[in-house]
Parts: C-alpha cells; sequence; structure tokens
C-alpha cells in the first residue's frame, strides 16, 4: 500500500468511525446515561481538578459561551460546582460534585464494559498499541 493509500484508508476509518460514534451517541442505544460532551468535561474535571471555564474552553477547543451553555447543565442538574477562586475571587472555579463523581463511575463503568466486549478479540498487545496510537493522533491535533 502506498503513502497516499494509507492515508486514505485513516481518513476514511476515522470519518466512519467518528460517524458511527455520534450515531450511537445520539441513539437509544448509546453507551452510559451521560451525553458525550457532559461525560467529557465531567472527565475533564476529574483528572483535572477543578478549573476555570477559560481553561476548559481552551482544553476542548471550544468556545467559552459554548462551554459556559454546557456547565450551565450541569450544574442545573447538581453535577457540577461553581465555586470562587481562592487565589483571585471575581474568578470561578468548576469542580464535579458528589453526584457527578457517583454518575460519571457508574458512567465510565458502562463505557469500559462495552469496550472491553467491542475490542474482546483483540490482544493485549493490540489494545495497548491501538491506545498508543490513539493519543498520539489525539496529540497531532492539537499541534
Amino acid at each position: 500500500m502506498s503513502k497516499e493509500n494509507a492515508v486514505e484508508r485513516i481518513e476514511y476509518e476515522l470519518t466512519t468511525l467518528i460517524r458511527k460514534a455520534v450515531f450511537r451517541d445520539q441513539s437509544e442505544r448509546k453507551i452510559g446515561i451521560l451525553e458525550r460532551a457532559a461525560y467529557l468535561l465531567m472527565r475533564q474535571l476529574d483528572e483535572g481538578g477543578p478549573s476555570r471555564l477559560k481553561e476548559l474552553a481552551e482544553a476542548f477547543q471550544l468556545d467559552i459561551s459554548t462551554l459556559s451553555r454546557q456547565a450551565a447543565a450541569l450544574e442545573s442538574k447538581g453535577l457540577i460546582q461553581r465555586f470562587s477562586d481562592p487565589g483571585d475571587g471575581r474568578v470561578s472555579l468548576f469542580d464535579l460534585t458528589e453526584l457527578g463523581k457517583e454518575k460519571l463511575a457508574l458512567d465510565s463503568h458502562m463505557r469500559l464494559e462495552w469496550y472491553e466486549g467491542l475490542l474482546e478479540g483483540w490482544s493485549e498487545e493490540e489494545k495497548r498499541m491501538f491506545g498508543k496510537l490513539l493519543v498520539r493522533m489525539n496529540g497531532a491535533f492539537d499541534e
């Protein structure tokens, strides 16, 4: 396979994967209980700790107004909370609530079970390599 064909294959397969993932996320067969955007925002807070809206927007490469709406929806459901930054009281930080941590843990468990089933026929080495390649690909989008 030539270089062009390999890149064409990657482009096509990634486009197909994204289409299938978005369709599943918007269907009655979605994985987990949280919407994709909520899951990602909550994972970011879980892994990165309390964060400013601007930091979250930059992490997701979204405009602050979009992220603000997502955060407000999660806040209204009691999944995240807003509080003043101890270092600068004019700025708000967001973090998970206890309910948010519980819902995220449940959702993560459901998603991991689904992916375990999806990758059942894969060797541990194949899964490890695929994970490394996905990290590398996601990093390339950030450059």
